[in-house]
C-alpha cells in the first residue's frame, strides 16, 4: 500500500470515528436524575450498537478507499465520505 492510500484511509475511518460518537455524545446528554442513574448501568447496551457497526464500517472503509480511487485525493472529502457511510449504515439497521 502506498502512503496516499493509508492516509486517505485514515481519514475515512477519522470520519466513521465522529459518526460514532457523535450519537453516543447525544445519549449522554443530562437527563433527570432517574433516568442518569439508569443509564449509567446500561451504557455498553447504549454504546455497543455504534461500536459494532463501526468496526464494520472501518473494515469497510479499505473498500470505500479503493473504489474511490483517485476521487478521494483530499482528506476533507475523505473524511466526509467514511462520516456519511457510517451514518448511513447506522439509520439501516
Amino acid at each position: 500500500m502506498n502512503q496516499q492510500f493509508l492516509t486517505i484511509y485514515f481519514w475515512c475511518v477519522a470520519g466513521i470515528i465522529i459518526s460514532i460518537v457523535l450519537p453516543i455524545l447525544r445519549a449522554m446528554l443530562p437527563k433527570p436524575p432517574a433516568v442518569v442513574a439508569a443509564a449509567a448501568v446500561s451504557l455498553w447496551q447504549t454504546v455497543k450498537p455504534f461500536v459494532v457497526v463501526g468496526l464494520f464500517s472501518a473494515l469497510t472503509a479499505i473498500l470505500i478507499v479503493a473504489f474511490a480511487g483517485d476521487n478521494l485525493h483530499d482528506p476533507k472529502t475523505a473524511l466526509l465520505a467514511g462520516y456519511a457511510w457510517d451514518s448511513t449504515l447506522q439509520r439501516m439497521r
